[in-house]
């Protein structure tokens, strides 16, 4: 039978202890969710901010509800990220929406936002641009 030298036997353990940090990693990595609801009123308004996360984050995917809307409503989504540490949120994407359940087709009546990692803050802002001002409810998950 082989026996193991302390060098060896150090090895191992610093090998189970990577291990076992990484399986605790791993399992603490947990889906969250953030939500609420806005009443549109023609400007530009915040539904979701993370303005300078303690680290690197990630946020999946914003859910809004456009069941509210009707013909002649347009709503835009709009997704700003900082990308240096104090720089300015920059925007990224532009999505918009017209007309009843904003357009979407087949009975949809959620629009969904593939979101990207985060270092240094991520916002989302709605806005109605024309029509009756709405209210809409929003969802954002995170793995926290």
């Amino acid at each position: 039978m082989k026996t193991l030298t302390s060098e060896q036997n150090l090895l191992a353990s610093v090998s189970n202890d990577i291990a076992d940090t990484l399986t605790m990693e791993t399992a603490e990595l947990i889906l969250q969710e953030v939500s609420g609801n806005v009443t549109a009123d023609g400007n530009e308004q915040i539904i979701y901010i993370n303005n300078a996360p303690m680290g690197s984050y990630r946020p999946t995917c914003l859910f809004v509800d456009l069941d509210s809307m009707a013909g002649g409503d347009t709503t835009v989504l709009r997704t700003y990220y900082r990308i240096s540490n104090g720089g300015g949120l920059q925007l990224l994407s532009y999505n918009s929406f017209t007309g009843a359940d904003g357009g979407l087709a087949d009975g949809m009546k959620l629009a969904s936002l593939v979101l990207q990692p985060s270092r240094y803050g991520i916002q989302i802002t709605l806005q109605q641009t024309a029509g009756v001002n709405t209210t809409y409810d929003w969802q954002v998950f995170e793995e926290g």
